[in-house]
This record gives C-alpha cells, structure tokens and sequence, in this order.
C-alpha cells in the first residue's frame, strides 16, 4: 500500500510534468487554456487513482501507465457516463508534446540504475535493436494490412 507522504511526491512530480505539458501545449499549438486545463484535470484525475492502483495491486504486477491506459478505456467505453466528457476534453491534449517531458522522467528514473545496465554490456544494444526492428515492422504490417483492408493501396 502506497503511504501518503509517496503518494504526495508522486503527485508533485506528476503535477510537474502537468505543468510541461500545459506550457508546452499553449506554446506550440496556442490551445485555449481553459479547454486544455479541464482535459489535464480530467486527466490528472485518472492519473492518481492509477497510481494507488498500481501499488495497492500486487497480482498481476502491471506498470503505472498500464493502469492509466486501462482506466481511461474503462471511462471511455460507450456506455460509460463520462464517456463523452472525457473524450472531448483530454481529446484537446495533443500528446505527441508529451513525450519530451515524459521521456526526460524514464531518462531520470532509470539514472540509479545504471550500475545494472553495464552489467549488461553489449547484449542490450542487441535487444534494443530486436525491440526497435521488430517494433517497426510490427507496425508496418498491421499499416499494410489496414491500408489494404480499407481499399487504400
């Protein structure tokens, strides 16, 4: 069970990277700030249910964003009551600007382990290059087959 005193330092850390994304947002694409502020709220509110999820829920041990991903579909599905409200405001968040932020926290969150990581030597960069290929094909199929399916190509 995550203690309160964790709970908060998730919370400001999470509310930083708010922050991020809301500069960002208004910066690069000039979002009406109230619009964008009702979708972060809303999605600041699935956020932290999801990470008390995470640590109050041992079996199956399942990462933060997977219990995000998983609440939000669950407050998306068509019969949910928030359904639209949900879908039409974080729908106003652009979350390709997201990944710099995010993507700077994994860079952090990983710095204490890097000890692990030498250890591992030159067989992660032959994992990360089965990942990435296999990532990139992956996903060039599932186009491919879409895309023909649809009569596109």
């Amino acid at each position: 069970m995550i203690t309160l005193n964790e709970l908060k330092e998730r919370t400001g850390i999470v509310i930083c990277v708010y922050i991020m994304v809301f500069a960002s947002q208004l910066i690069a694409l000039n979002t009406d700030p109230k619009e964008l502020f009702l979708g972060m709220i809303i999605s600041f509110c699935i956020v932290i249910p999801s990470i008390i999820i995470k640590e109050s829920v041992k079996k199956p041990n399942l990462p933060g964003f997977a219990w995000s991903t998983l609440l939000a579909a669950l407050l998306t599905l068509p019969m949910s009551p928030v359904q639209s409200l949900v879908v039409d405001n974080v729908g106003k968040i652009d979350f390709m600007i997201t990944v710099t932020p995010l993507l700077a926290f994994a860079g952090i969150s990983i710095g204490d382990k890097l000890p692990q990581l030498k250890k591992l030597s030159w067989r992660i960069a032959i994992i990360a290059i089965i990942v990435m290929c296999s990532t990139y094909f992956g996903s060039a199929l599932i186009a491919q087959i879409v895309l023909k399916f649809n009569g596109l190509i």
